[in-house]
């Protein structure tokens, strides 16, 4: 009861807050009592984004790099975030630390294996090689650095800057509604401004519950690797409340605490671990596989970014390109509040090689040494891993590597860890955001927001990931990712235009600069 009135007596938006909440909780409650109905109404709601929107997911994603391109060389790349007296509160490696672990979530460790497995074992239909062969491998890395690199980080750090100059140099209010007013003007800062942000919290609870999802089937098959004899009906619960516990208790300890120094922590964790692996690892077919996927990412990048020929009508862009753009888009309004706020005293420039380039360049690093590693070793025994795929799930394939690898009694259980950790680091950013988005008064000075709020929401965002990879697993996954995604979509479109408008121009829109 204590908790409830804590809840009610925050001075929360409530125009913000209830009807996503509700709308969250209604879901929850459905899937419950009701599962054949939520899973048909979820299914039939998927086919029809996939149908209607899948050539813009696509169109925008390739628009927010070019635009990051273009802001490079623009006068807006001089301009200071907070003006020209304006100072950093983080050093360039906590700030680092902070965008790349807030950034990746479980991404890189879940899909880092799986994703380039997929893609040998099962290519597009529009390729003229069959699964197994060594240009489905090279396919396998192009599409990797595609889904991993310059695209998602973009997609990030496109509505992270219009934030950041929003509130920072244009003097607007702590709003995702604040970047559009290049494109809306006055009316986008009033009358729709409730309107985003409640849409976008609604996108960040299922894009949350998408990537928690992942973390939990990815945890929970390394700890049953490792005891077998567990129950996995017992151990998905479980491993769903630890993590939720522990990022409550990490986003409540506040961003120069618990936010800075996990994400440190992870960081730190994601160097050692990749350098181990590059080294005992197989070496020579890591660096092959980083070579060949750098040169078919080239060949290919225009072709698949922008659904040429055959891409457009093939399974594959809707099961793999879209659902990343939507996976990312869904995390990207909320996530780019955090990136944002934290983006205080840097130029533009400078906000761009943090936040979209270095980001980018070590997620294609990791996805290397982890794809490369999974290539090898599939090429040698194709179907065993292809057995593997269709009986223990994508979550077990890593582990398969590391059995491969040797040093499996250390691989592993390091691994679960920093699934651990890349997870809680991530979500408590987010319900950091979450919170501040929900608030009234809510103060860009001290950062931290309440910490009721964050436990709600963190309490909704884990009950939502059980109930989808209890009923429906790797697929609600997907699902999950695509339903966030769509409304997400719509606000980054406005904003990558109110960028293009404000880049060439920022004395016209901006107060300090």
């Amino acid at each position: 009861m204590k908790k409830l009135a804590s809840v009610l007596d925050t001075p929360i938006r409530r125009r913000v807050f209830w009807p996503p909440f509700l709308l969250i909780l209604t879901a929850v409650g459905t899937s419950i009592f009701s599962p054949a109905v939520f899973e048909s109404s979820l299914d039939r709601l998927n086919t029809f984004i996939l149908d209607h929107f899948s050539l813009l997911f696509s169109y925008s994603s390739f628009a927010m790099v070019i635009t990051c391109l273009l802001i490079v060389f623009s006068p807006l790349g001089k301009v200071r975030i907070g003006g020209k007296d304006a100072r950093p509160k983080f050093n360039r490696i906590s700030w680092f630390s902070i965008v790349l672990c807030t950034t990746v979530a479980v991404g890189i460790l879940f899909w880092g294996s799986a994703e380039p497995l997929f893609h040998f074992l099962f290519p597009p239909s529009f390729t003229p090689f069959e699964g197994g062969e060594k240009e489905a491998a090279a396919f396998s890395m192009g599409a990797i650095f595609l889904h991993w690199g310059l695209t998602p980080y973009a997609i990030y750090a496109i509505p992270a800057l219009g934030i950041a100059l929003a509130i920072y140099n244009a003097n607007l209010k702590f709003s995702l509604s604040s970047p559009l007013a290049p494109l809306l003007g006055p009316y986008g800062r009033t009358k729709l401004a409730s309107w985003i942000d409640m849409i976008c919290l609604f996108a960040l609870v299922a894009g949350m519950s998408a990537s928690l999802g992942a973390g939990i089937l990815s945890i929970s098959g390394g700890i049953a690797d490792q005891w077998q004899s567990l129950n996995r009906d017992i151990l998905l619960p479980l491993v769903t409340l630890a993590i939720i516990c522990s990022f409550i208790v990490s986003a409540s300890s506040g961003i120069d605490h618990g936010i800075k120094n996990l994400s440190q922590l992870n960081f730190s964790f994601f160097v050692i671990f990749s350098i181990i692996i590059l080294f005992i690892g197989p070496t020579s077919a890591i660096m092959e596989a980083a070579y060949t996927g750098a040169g078919n990412y080239l060949k290919n990048v225009l072709p698949l970014s922008l659904q040429w020929g055959d891409v457009r009508n093939s399974e594959w862009t809707q099961s793999w390109s879209v659902f990343n753009w939507a996976n990312w888009m869904a995390w990207a309004p909320i996530t780019a509040l955090f990136l944002g706020k934290i983006a205080y005293g840097r130029t533009v420039r400078e906000f761009l090689l943090f936040t979209w380039l270095l980001p980018a360049c070590f997620c294609l690093f990791w996805m290397s040494i982890f794809g490369g590693s999974t290539l090898y070793y599939a090429s040698q025994s194709p179907e065993l891993f292809k057995n593997l795929l269709e009986t223990s799930g994508p979550e077990s394939i890593i582990y398969e590597v590391f059995g491969n690898i040797g040093h499996t009694e250390i691989l592993r259980p390091a691994f679960v860890i920093a699934m651990f950790i890349s997870y809680v680091t991530a979500a408590d950013s987010s319900t950091e955001a979450m919170a501040s988005l929900s608030m009234k008064k809510f103060s860009l000075e001290d950062f931290d927001s309440d910490t009721t709020l964050k436990v709600v929401w963190g309490m909704l965002v884990g009950l939502l990931a059980w109930i989808m990879i209890t009923f429906a697993g790797i697929d609600g996954v997907k699902m999950l990712s695509n339903l966030g995604g769509l409304p997400a979509l719509l606000l980054l479109t406005g904003i990558t235009i109110s960028l293009n408008k404000l880049m060439w121009h920022p004395k016209k829109y901006l107060k300090r600069w």
